[in-house]
């Protein structure tokens, strides 16, 4: 497997643990305790940043060069290159209902926080499944020594600001969180 598609492989990973935090928050709303709703705006905000601004491009990418390669999966990419498309609006919009529920421009019941939440969750681990599912290994099948050439030169390295070498800030109480899950 080509090292850009370890590391995208390791976003998802990333994003599943991510996405587990998220889950626990939605099931703590469920059971009447509160959930961290700092805690899930940060999630979101990465994910906005990262995931929706560098990863994404940098697979869609993949998907051209993969494409000019072989119309196989054609319908899938093209439904994964619509995905991020849609995807920032989605996560800019969980982030904003998150940041009007802490300002309390939006008053939502405990119930209907959670559903927005699982609804969230979902999209990005449809997402996540198609790709790891039924493109990365095609791809890691299909692509040749050169197509990885010809992507090497077409991406930008860019830091991981919650599991790269340098931390974000903002990210430090997710990055604790993650790394107790793990422990």
């Amino acid at each position: 497997m080509h090292k850009i598609m370890t590391d995208l492989h390791q976003d998802h990973v990333n994003l599943a643990k991510l996405l587990t935090l998220l889950e626990q928050q939605a099931d703590l709303l469920a059971t009447g305790g509160d959930a961290d709703l700092l805690l899930m705006t940060d999630i979101a905000d990465y994910i906005r940043r990262y995931s929706d601004q560098i990863h994404h491009p940098k697979e869609d990418t993949i998907y051209e060069v993969f494409s000019a390669r072989s119309s196989e999966a054609a319908t899938v990419i093209a439904g994964v290159l619509l995905e991020h498309q849609d995807l920032p609006t989605i996560t800019q919009a969980f982030q904003g209902l998150l940041d009007n529920v802490i300002n309390d421009s939006a008053i939502l019941s405990r119930q209907e926080l959670q559903g927005k939440i699982t609804a969230f969750i979902e999209a990005q681990k449809a997402h996540l499944n198609t790709e790891e599912a039924e493109l990365f290994p095609l791809i890691n099948s299909t692509l040749e020594a050169a197509d990885w050439v010809a992507v090497e030169q077409s991406v930008e390295a860019h830091s991981d600001p919650l599991f790269g070498h340098q931390l974000m800030e903002r990210y430090r109480n997710v990055h604790h969180l993650v790394m107790q899950q793990q422990a």
